[in-house]
């Protein structure tokens, strides 16, 4: 089991591509069957062995806080009626590790790095894995992608690379990959290019990654960049990669875009079917 017990999950975004639904309901709150989509990404950390998480979330939002919060005024009217099988529901949102809720303003600095940089004290040094709630991995029964992904890490870097079609590529970022003392690493992080990988493999980042805690300091250091004026988590990597290896496992079970209305209802049809 992997000895990564901390993971940060973004879930500030505005869902803008999934509007006007999410203007009232947060895009980390959408439904997949019963559960909302964060609470699939929290239970592959638990599954993974992570204890604590901290989930970014937008300054002022309450439905993920709500959702994990207990309610102690449903369980006693549940209590009174005699729903006990009903209140059974409430005692699984309950059961994942400890949460931590980090703000995150949309009115400042943004882009992929700064919700790592916000859980600085969250980490305190420590190993960590980084999640966006956008993406969703369902792994294969008795497999978990996140625990290999922190044994191949040992202590340093990894990340997630998930095998698409080439068709599929300009949609997502695309992993440059090589063999190194036995094991993928990754080269390059290329952005939404239809050119088929190095070696014939397609793997796209889908935001699965583990850091070490002093990847905070290389954040630190980053500029905007000077196209999109954000903090780019890719170029914390690069910068990473010019220096030490960056290991790549590659993703065994099924991929889905939770930030776009197809890849939703997929998932939905994946995990909950018929």
């Amino acid at each position: 089991m992997t000895t990564v017990r901390k993971a940060v999950i973004a879930a500030a975004g505005l869902g803008t591509r999934m509007f006007p639904i999410t203007k009232v309901v947060e895009k980390a709150m959408l439904p997949i069957g019963r559960r909302p989509t964060i609470d699939y990404v929290v239970r592959e950390c638990a599954a993974a062995g992570v204890e604590e998480i901290a989930i970014v979330v937008r300054k002022g939002s309450t439905q993920i806080q709500r959702y994990y919060g207990d309610d102690s005024e449903l369980r006693a009217l549940l209590n009174r009626r005699g729903w006990a099988e009903k209140a059974r529901a409430l005692d699984e949102i309950s059961s994942v590790p400890s949460i931590t809720f980090i703000e995150q303003s949309l009115e400042d600095s943004y882009g992929t790095a700064l919700p790592v940089m916000l859980a600085e004290d969250f980490v305190a040094g420590d190993s960590f894995f980084y999640l966006s709630s956008d993406d969703l991995l369902v792994d294969e029964p008795g497999w978990s992608t996140l625990a290999e992904l922190g044994r191949q890490a040992a202590g340093g870097y990894a990340l997630v690379g998930q095998p698409v079609t080439k068709a599929a590529l300009e949609r997502y970022g695309r992993l440059q990959t090589a063999e190194a003392d036995g094991r993928l690493v990754l080269t390059d992080l290329i952005e939404k290019d239809s050119r088929p990988a190095d070696g014939g493999q397609a793997l796209i980042n889908i935001s699965r990654y583990a850091f070490p805690g002093e990847f905070l300091s290389v954040l630190a250091t980053l500029a905007t960049h000077e196209e999109s004026g954000e903090y780019r988590l890719t170029d914390g990597l690069l910068e990473v990669v010019r220096s030490q290896p960056v290991a790549v496992t590659v993703g065994r079970g099924s991929y889905f875009d939770l930030g776009s209305e197809q890849g939703l209802a997929e998932a939905t049809q994946h995990v909950v079917g018929d």
